[in-house]
């Protein structure tokens, strides 16, 4: 019994080494970057430490993508813990919030890309029905329900003041996109009963990060050419039921399927040609090249340039050289991209500001989860429950995995550099619901889908 008990502790012990390694690591970088900057402000300027910098940025992600797998908490939510800790550092490229900007967008643009290669095409034509319904009147209902919760949040925290409904609409619409790359990870390691439960899932959280991206950036547009004045949420939400948001959305829903069929053409035709030679079959060109064409050119031809993204990715399908090539691209994703942007947006604003929005994020995100989530799902899919296409407890997994994540952090930066919006407002208030939704709604999905009866 000693020694079972004496092994138990060691086991204990090891299991709250990742934790203390990780802590230790972003408090002390935390204090050397402050104590180094506040004795040596002219290095800042300077292009070699900038360097520096991204380089430290690149090797912290890479220590915790190595450690972080050995904690409960996703590699997601180290990451922004890490972006908050180096804020003195990485505030040297967050200054310039526009060229960030186009940096985020083209991320976001690879990011939907490969997102949409993860969805089998057949099966999301078999369900697109109820996959579009959720994703676009779902992201309409929580936008609208989300914002007047927000709206009456501030009100009751005595924080809001004019000004800022509509950084509050923005923020609303911003994370009523869900995250693939929160969501695939843990997918793929439960057994369903159900097969295409899980293909939806991944389905409508890309699609609903399209539908998200599309809105957020038609409304900063239309907040900039006519502001919008008075508390009614609704007032904000007009822009979107005249005849020429229709015409413009049709234009950019055509140009993005052109635009993205276009893309599926040329990493089809090109890999097919290049079959034969040598180092093709490793050859990840065409991912980085492909999502990046198609976004600009989506977006010179009515602005559809992440639906344009999407598309290619959602219809190029992973086999032979695409798939030895799509490897390196995960790799991209998550030892690069990912990191980088939640570094960013946890050193957006500064630790102060977000602590002081913590009452309303904290408030926000628990109104979030559990009423407004589940309340959108079951409204959108309600038909399909009646025709006994999906069952009771369909609906409540699909309520209970819509983590908020990587393109909602995008979509707060790029929001962020808009002269219209409170940027500390949106990033901190942002950065609660996504940090807590990373936490909480990962590690306990596997366990409620086996409790309602999803899983094996």
């Amino acid at each position: 019994m000693r020694k079972k008990a004496v092994l138990a502790e060691e086991i204990t012990i090891q299991s709250f080494v990742p934790y203390l390694i990780l802590t230790a690591l972003l408090i002390i970088a935390s204090i050397i970057g402050r104590i180094f900057l506040e004795t040596n402000i002219e290095v800042a300027f300077e292009s070699e430490f900038q360097v520096f910098v991204l380089g430290t940025i690149l090797f912290v992600g890479f220590l915790i993508n190595r450690i972080a797998p050995r904690t409960i908490i996703p590699s997601f939510v180290w990451v922004i813990f890490a972006g908050i800790a180096l804020e003195p550092l990485v505030g040297i490229f967050t200054q310039d919030i526009s060229i960030l900007r186009i940096v985020m967008e083209l991320f976001a643009a690879i990011i939907l890309f490969s997102g949409g290669i993860e969805i089998p095409f057949k099966n999301f034509k078999e369900w697109f029905f109820p996959i579009a319904t959720l994703s676009f009147l779902g992201v309409i209902l929580t936008s609208l329900i989300f914002s007047s919760v927000m709206y009456w949040l501030a009100l009751a925290l005595n924080i809001y003041e004019p000004g800022l409904m509509p950084s509050i609409v923005i923020l609303s619409i911003a994370l009523s996109s869900t995250d693939p790359t929160a969501i695939i990870p843990i997918l793929n390691v439960m057994n369903f009963k159900r097969k295409f439960i899980k293909e939806i899932a991944i389905s409508e959280s890309a699609l609903t990060d399209i539908s998200g991206s599309i809105l957020t950036r038609f409304l900063l547009v239309a907040f900039l050419t006519t502001p919008i004045l008075g508390n009614n949420v609704f007032n904000y939400f007009a822009p979107l039921a005249g005849k020429t948001t229709y015409e413009a959305f049709s234009l950019q829903i055509v140009s993005g399927i052109l635009v993205g069929y276009g893309g599926y053409r040329l990493m089809k035709s090109l890999y097919s040609i290049h079959t034969n030679a040598k180092h093709s079959k490793t050859d990840p060109a065409l991912f980085l090249s492909v999502p990046v064409f198609t976004f600009v050119v989506g977006n010179l031809l009515g602005g559809a340039g992440f639906l344009a993204a999407f598309v290619a990715g959602l219809m190029t399908d992973i086999s032979g050289d695409i798939k030895e090539a799509f490897i390196f691209n995960e790799n991209l994703l998550n030892h690069l991209i990912f990191p980088f942007i939640f570094i960013i947006l946890g050193a957006l604003v500064p630790l102060d500001i977000l602590l002081a929005y913590a009452p309303i994020g904290i408030l926000a995100t628990v109104v979030f989860v559990l009423l407004i989530r589940p309340f959108v799902v079951f409204c959108s899919l309600f038909p399909w429950l009646i025709n006994h296409r999906f069952q009771l407890e369909d609906l409540v997994f699909l309520a209970m995995i819509r983590e908020t994540g990587i393109i909602a952090a995008v979509l707060l930066v790029i929001a962020s550099s808009y002269n219209i919006i409170e940027s500390d407002f949106v990033i901190a208030v942002g950065m609660w619901v996504i940090l807590l939704t990373l936490i909480i709604e990962p590690p306990l999905t596997p366990i409620l889908s086996k409790k309602i009866g999803v899983t094996k």
